[in-house]
């Protein structure tokens, strides 16, 4: 099966009320899939997932459309971030941490893409024309559990997952994923809670491309054996 059809199984099986969304981080704008437009209005890449996970949206967002340059900046976007973002200050200034020290050693821990990305591209994952970099799964914890039994039942071991609080749809769920080749899950923070209406009953769940079929064959077992 393609992108898509494992994108619509994956809803399928877990019974998502929203599709999962496939992320790009394209180097050049050759690398932007044909027919694809640049969103219009500024945005952050947290609600640019909700756009397309909920909107059925499929678009790309240079530097200059990413209302959240932290958000850049751990995908890569935003080369040379000013000082209060790169050092953690802003954080500090936020009231996220007791010290400057704090949220510099958090911040300099944030998982970043570390090439130079030219424009992310966003699609629902059952309607995407490119190769992703990461799929994002915004769900309940109990269709998080499933995920995460999945993503162990061919091989086994634990799930570690890796997350501070901010820049989780970015760094977390993006950034991580895609330098790592690994799933992370993330409870979201103050920014996508905020601005993108991630759902208190709600957490993030982000996986590269290569598990998505391990992950559905798992999911057909389980959906024989638990019927939940």
């Amino acid at each position: 099966m393609d992108i898509k059809e494992l994108g619509k199984k994956l809803e399928e099986l877990l019974d998502l009320e929203y599709p999962a969304v496939a992320v790009k981080l394209a180097k050049s704008k050759e690398e932007i899939p044909e027919g694809y437009e640049e969103i219009e209005e500024e945005a952050r890449h947290c609600e640019m997932i909700q756009m397309a996970r909920k909107e059925g949206k499929k678009f790309y967002a240079t530097l200059n459309k990413h209302a959240c340059k932290g958000g850049a900046y751990a995908m890569g976007l935003l080369q040379n971030p000013p000082e209060p973002l790169a050092t953690g200050k802003l954080y500090y200034k936020l009231g996220n941490f007791a010290t400057e020290e704090a949220a510099r050693r958090t911040v300099e821990a944030i998982p970043k893409v570390k090439e130079k990305v030219y424009a992310s591209v966003y699609a629902p994952l059952s309607d995407a024309d490119f190769e992703a970099d990461a799929i994002v799964v915004i769900t309940t914890p109990k269709k998080a559990l499933r995920l995460v039994q999945s993503l162990l039942y061919k091989e086994g071991g634990r799930f570690q997952g890796d997350f501070a609080g901010i820049q989780s749809l970015c760094a977390d769920a993006v950034a991580a994923v895609k330098e790592r080749d690994s799933a992370n899950i993330t409870l979201g923070c103050n920014g996508s809670r905020k601005y993108a209406c991630i759902e208190d009953g709600e957490l993030i769940f982000a996986f590269p491309p290569a598990d998505l079929e391990n992950i559905v064959e798992a999911l057909e077992h389980f959906k024989k054996i638990w019927d939940n």
